[in-house]
């Protein structure tokens, strides 16, 4: 339990530094001035990254690991995906508009915040 206030604190934390990694990934750019992302992985600790995922932010590699990437879709589309891939969470929640999934036994957590007209999802891995 106290890993998952931990990381509620953490995502708080990371909401910010989204909205700054996006503005520093807009404002680096190539030389011919084409702007540089990085690619997201197919999938994070065996969880998988919605496709499409873009502004992907690898936090912590090593676990406990956490990223935060922006997925092209609403937060329920996005829970859905999850939902699909890895079947019923074990506990669903709804936080301060934010949609908690946590995967066994709470080791897997995935959360997925309103973004503009897409969704924030931070995932964090306590063990494998």
């Amino acid at each position: 339990m106290k890993f998952i206030h931990k990381a509620l604190n953490s995502i708080i934390l990371c909401t910010s530094l989204l909205s700054c990694a996006t503005f520093i990934a807009a404002a680096q750019s190539s030389n011919d001035g084409q702007f540089v992302t990085q690619s997201c992985p197919d999938d994070f600790y065996d969880l998988p990254i919605f496709p499409g995922a873009k502004l992907c932010q690898i936090f912590a590699q090593e676990l406990p690991a956490s990223m935060i990437y922006h997925a092209n879709a609403d937060q329920q589309t996005t829970q859905s995906f999850y939902e699909t891939k890895l079947g019923p969470a074990t506990s669903v929640k709804l936080l301060k508009g934010r949609i908690l999934l946590e995967y066994d036994d709470s080791n897997k957590i995935i959360v997925i915040s309103k973004d503009g007209d897409g969704s924030q999802v931070d995932v964090l891995v306590k063990t494998s």
